[in-house]
């Protein structure tokens, strides 16, 4: 028996226009035609350096941009049929950097109650009620809400930018970069906490990266992007066990020395 997949992604592409030579409008093509599914309580990780196309994939598949071809189908239901608020229900981004994706001028907890006043017909006592359970869920105080982020430390602005994506109770997470600019220790520790949220909730993660230790112990799946081509997609083990294009080998040898240096 076949099970549809939760995510299934098909000949995507975005192409950017740059301008006319010679009358002729000139493209530029950040991503070329990407395939891919995403199963429940998976987590897939799309890796590559910098200019690989991976931000643009995962822009896309939040609804931040649109793309060129190719169809995203949520549960064999392609997106469009949804309309915009249902779709911010089911697909949520943790960015790279809470200081910038969070407002400095709110506290905590209206940073977290805004995606349900403007998505759901809760009450002002229900949306609070939800931002004290998401507090805990993420390993923060109810507390919090009366804090500003920058009373907070870094570990724990990533947490409330972890419990914003979480809000509207979706069912796949996009984490582009989200663990950067942490120390070691603090990225282990929001690392498991993904991990815990995965199992409590059962959510599938697109993990966009360009650390391949991180991908290595975290994800199922792994595609691998240069310069807007998918060059390899394979199960993680497998890909780190052998990898068949020379653009994965290089980047694999390149964190294991980056690793060695530490």
């Amino acid at each position: 028996m076949t099970t549809t997949p939760l995510l299934n992604v098909t000949e995507l592409s975005k192409r950017y226009f740059i301008g006319y030579k010679r009358f002729k409008a000139q493209y530029n093509q950040a991503l070329s035609t990407v395939s891919f599914e995403l199963e429940r309580g998976q987590t897939l990780a799309i890796v590559g350096q910098v200019s690989s196309g991976k931000s643009t994939l995962a822009r896309i598949l939040v609804g931040a941009e649109s793309r060129s071809t190719g169809t995203i189908e949520y549960e064999g239901e392609e997106l469009e049929a949804r309309n915009l608020k249902q779709r911010c229900h089911l697909i949520r981004m943790i960015f790279q950097d809470p200081n910038t994706s969070l407002n400095p001028r709110l506290t905590i907890g209206a940073l977290l109650e805004e995606p349900l006043r403007f998505n759901t017909d809760m009450t002002s006592a229900e949306r609070k009620a939800q931002v004290t359970d998401i507090l805990r869920k993420v390993g923060l105080l109810p507390e919090h809400a009366s804090f500003y982020p920058h009373m907070i430390s870094e570990g724990q602005k990533q947490r409330v930018a972890v419990g914003r994506a979480l809000m509207l109770n979706p069912k796949i997470i996009i984490a582009d970069e989200a663990l950067t600019s942490l120390d070691l220790s603090v990225r282990s520790q929001i690392l498991n906490l993904l991990l815990k949220l995965q199992k409590e909730m059962g959510l599938s993660y697109i993990f966009v990266t360009h650390n391949l230790n991180v991908v290595r112990h975290f994800s199922d799946k792994v595609m691998v992007l240069k310069k807007g081509v998918m060059v390899e997609k394979n199960t993680t083990e497998e890909l780190f066990e052998n990898p068949q294009h020379e653009y994965t080998r290089r980047l694999i040898a390149e964190q294991t020395q980056l690793s060695a240096k530490r």
